[in-house]
């Protein structure tokens, strides 16, 4: 089965060995058992670090771990399109199915427990439970004996009641939304409990943190199969606990283009004699980004992240410098000033750089293109830096409103009007960021794809930005009937991307959801980001919310994408000094290392000043060209950035700091046990990264002084 399949990648690629089941209570939990243990009254499975009782009674599900963590009452269900609600909890029968275990002693073992009752179709829980993990995974299913059944709302896990979320020492829980997408500058929010009225509703879309800040422990909740679903999770909290908590396949409400998913149509009915939910990752942790950071690893393990041979790229990209006054001059000459007086800088990681065209490069005519990348390909730097020409694309978005213009690689069969997303009406769907959306499953859809392709890469381009992707993951009424849901449209539409570049091209998604991935080397960790240090949208602060509570799909999913560094005030939202130009690069070096500069590099004097100013820093770039993204100290702040992070470094930690503030200077003091407990009494050396030169010892709380819009690298050394 497709099923068993994938599991067997997951268990590969982590390395998980053959889970343990203990058949009694008494049993040595480091003993692996071949069978659960089964009474009337319960199922229960088990590893050395946690265990399951499935209630045969009541058709409910516990979990507790060896941390104390516990997870109480969960049940599966769905409301089927004839209206019918099901629930694990109404049925009478629980049996645990006797399939056949892996064969392998080194292979995971997958259960599922049988619900039945008359007049109900069977409902299905697969588990999962791997040894030494203190993670398992959970999908429902509708019973395929029971033929062809649909939903568009299908319970993977809920729990209702008080005291059914148990995190050991929570004194202030919190509850993380994550973005489905990066579009409209939606913003990650960690949200106190205690902030939450009873009838106030939380959301997440795929992933969730549920977690005490002081003391870090967590669990984490989160979908890992994203052929099908968008997955969502809906929780109320009285008294600073969680009341109730579901993590469904098929986001509903509220609709809108300006909503989490921007549709404006229910979530397409998933119906067949094969249906099943997304799959749920739950686990418990004693910090929540080790948490995090298994949560990514678990989904790379089914979909494995593209791989670019040479790692996260630098150059430069036209949109915040030139939007749609771009030419073939200001292109060239943007070009010549990286290669004459960056590259000698330092700028450029492997020794190759990227000169990329965003939206408006059709202004250009064929003959100047085709001589752009042709120059673009001649250039190499004093040290043998190669330069790589990059172009803009949305596959999946109309900006038009000529819908008789033919389809470009049709061969005028089709005109646009055929190959846009209807509402089950037969109208166009609203209109989102002003572009209409084109269904990736019609055939006049993908061969514009393979025409705008292999032009591209016949063009010479290596560099391939794609944008506002999310319009494929719309719901509606698709041209081939197989395709039931926005997200089956959208792997279909991005497998073909992929497919047909080949891995020849750098893909680099810009708007696009977060789930599923695989299909792109980078995505940005956000919407459009300029070079002001905060002021909402568009800033530097606005940026690192996203990588305060998104740094682990760094390398997991993608190479994060920081989006533009922007200097000068003739570019759009340029940085106005060099303190605000140098945390603008800082951001992007602690991001992983991708680095696109959008400067008014041809001809604007300031731009190319502190260009100078802000990219004459090696040590600095010497530690983003590890490619190692750093994450959050703290993950308290709501829905804004953190003003510390942290990676590992040689001998001890990195540690960025920066202040928001673009008007007074701020001391900004963190306990050293915070960085590492190991440092509670420790006294610690502390470089300046980009001087080399020693600060002041730290002992007991590491503090730094910044200048108003400022940010500054320090390393503290005891290793």
């Amino acid at each position: 089965m497709k099923r068993d399949a994938s599991l067997r990648r997951v268990l590969a690629v982590a390395g998980m060995t053959a889970i343990t089941v203990l058949v009694s209570s008494t049993t040595s939990q480091a003993a692996a058992q071949a069978n659960p243990a089964i009474s009337q009254q319960e199922i229960k499975l088990q590893n050395q670090l946690l265990t399951i009782h499935y209630h045969r009674q009541t058709g409910t599900m516990d979990i507790e771990w060896r941390d104390g963590h516990k997870l109480l009452g969960i049940t599966s269900g769905a409301r089927l399109e004839d209206g019918r609600q099901l629930s694990t909890a109404t049925y009478t029968e629980h049996e645990l199915d006797r399939t056949p275990h892996a064969a392998s002693a080194t292979a995971g073992h997958e259960y599922t427990i049988r619900s039945t009752a008359a007049g109900q179709p069977g409902l299905l829980q697969h588990i999962w439970i791997y040894d030494g993990k203190p993670w398992i995974a959970i999908e429902a299913e509708l019973d395929p004996k029971d033929g062809a059944v649909g939903t568009r709302h299908f319970d993977a896990v809920m729990l209702k009641g008080s005291d059914t979320v148990q995190i050991g020492e929570s004194k202030s829980l919190r509850v993380l939304h994550v973005p489905f997408d990066n579009d409209m500058w939606f913003r990650y929010d960690s949200v106190s409990a205690a902030d939450l009225k009873p009838s106030q509703l939380v959301t997440s879309d795929e992933v969730t943190a549920l977690y005490d800040n002081t003391s870090r422990q967590a669990l984490i909740l989160g979908s890992i199969t994203h052929d099908t679903w968008k997955t969502a999770i809906e929780a109320h909290a009285a008294d600073g606990q969680l009341t109730d908590l579901d993590i469904y396949g098929g986001i509903s409400s509220p609709t809108g283009v300006r909503t989490d998913t921007h549709d404006t149509v229910p979530h397409g009915i998933v119906h067949g004699t094969h249906v099943v939910s997304p799959r749920i990752f739950i686990g418990s942790f004693s910090d929540w980004r080790d948490g995090l950071e298994a949560y990514g690893a678990a989904n790379a393990a089914i979909h494995a992240p593209l791989k670019w041979a040479e790692g996260a790229p630098m150059g430069w990209n036209s949109w915040a410098s030139y939007a749609d006054k771009i030419d073939d001059r200001r292109y060239l000459g943007s070009a010549a000033f990286v290669r004459d007086t960056l590259v000698p800088l330092g700028f450029g990681n492997h020794k190759v750089v990227y000169i990329n065209f965003d939206a408006f490069w059709s202004k250009l005519d064929a003959v100047q293109l085709t001589d752009a990348v042709a120059t673009i390909k001649a250039m190499h730097g004093a040290d043998g830096t190669r330069f790589e020409p990059g172009i803009y694309w949305t596959p999946f978005a109309y900006w038009s409103d000529d819908l008789d213009a033919y389809v470009e690689g049709t061969n005028m069969k089709y005109r646009y009007r055929d190959i846009l997303l209807k509402a089950p009406d037969g109208s166009l769907l609203p209109k989102v960021d002003g572009g209409l959306a084109i269904d990736p499953s019609h055939p006049g859809s993908k061969a514009r794809a393979a025409y705008y392709l292999q032009q591209f890469q016949k063009l010479g381009f290596q560099y391939l930005k794609i944008d506002f992707l999310s319009h494929g993951a719309l719901e509606g009424v698709h041209f081939d009937p197989a395709i039931q849901t926005g997200i089956q449209a959208y792997n279909l539409g991005m497998k073909q991307i992929v497919d047909v570049t080949g891995n020849h091209m750098f893909l680099s998604l810009s708007i696009a959801p977060l789930f599923p991935s695989g299909y792109g080397h980078a995505r940005r960790l956000s919407c459009d980001t300029k070079g002001h240090i905060s002021g909402g949208d568009q800033s530097t602060e606005y940026m690192l919310n996203s990588l305060t509570y998104g740094w682990w799909t760094s390398k997991n999913l993608y190479i994060t994408d920081p989006d533009h560094v922007v200097l000068g005030e003739k570019a759009d939202q340029g940085a106005r000094n060099v303190d605000e130009g140098k945390s603008r690069l800082l951001s992007a070096i602690i991001s992983g290392g991708m680095v696109l500069d959008s400067s008014r590099l041809a001809d604007d004097p300031q731009g190319r000043e502190l260009a100078q100013a802000v990219y004459n820093n090696r040590p600095w770039l010497a530690v983003g060209a590890e490619e190692k993204t750093f994450r959050p100290i703290e993950g308290n702040t709501g829905d804004k950035a953190t003003d510390a992070f942290v990676r590992a470094s040689a001998h001890g930690v990195y540690v960025a700091f920066f202040n928001y503030d673009e008007k007074h200077a701020q001391t900004i003091t963190i306990p050293l046990d915070r960085i590492d407990k190991s440092l509670a009494t420790a006294t610690v050396t502390v470089i300046d990264v980009a001087s080399g030169t020693k600060r002041d010892s730290a002992h007991a709380d590491l503090s730094v002084k910044l200048s108003p819009s400022a940010s500054t690298l320090v390393e503290l050394r005891w290793k």
